[in-house]
């Protein structure tokens, strides 16, 4: 029996066209919703950023002078449990399709990483101390496996 994957998140994109290898709008709005934790009607938005943007988001919000493959922005006005918006998430279609060649990965695998690691960023997860990344990561292999991928962690 296939399970069912949440279907309460509802993913709105922004200037995303699959091309260039990108996944499809449906890959990427299961791969959320996989990865959303609440069961209430919640919502988050998916951009697709250039080169170009990406490095100027990441200069403007973090101090790092190169762009980075995905960015996530909590909606903080609001509490992840009372929310029906958790945030948006930026991501860079050709710094992941860069990584998935560096690293020899299947792109498939590489924006389901991408995809589910900055929802959990938007749902309270970090990694800045070593126990918090501990927990995201375990999070991220349990997920990734959910839907059908090995542990982005680890390749042979």
């Amino acid at each position: 029996m296939k399970k069912e994957i949440n279907k309460s998140l509802s993913v709105k994109f922004i200037d995303y066209e699959a091309e260039n290898g990108y996944p499809s709008e449906y890959k990427i709005r299961k791969w959320a919703r996989k990865a959303y934790l609440g069961q209430n009607k919640n919502s988050v938005n998916i951009k697709l950023a250039s080169v170009n943007e990406m490095k100027s988001l990441n200069k403007k919000y973090f101090n790092k002078t190169k762009p980075c493959n995905v960015l996530s922005f909590p909606d903080s006005l609001t509490s992840f449990n009372h929310a029906d918006f958790l945030g948006d998430i930026i991501i860079c279609g050709e710094v992941v399709n860069g990584e998935s060649k560096k690293f020899n990965v299947d792109p498939d695998k590489r924006w389901a990483h991408m995809i589910i690691h900055s929802m959990l960023h938007l749902q309270g997860y970090d990694h800045i101390l070593k126990k918090n990344q501990q927990l995201m990561e375990k999070k991220e292999i349990y997920l990734m496996n959910q839907i059908g991928f090995s542990n982005p962690y680890y390749e042979n």
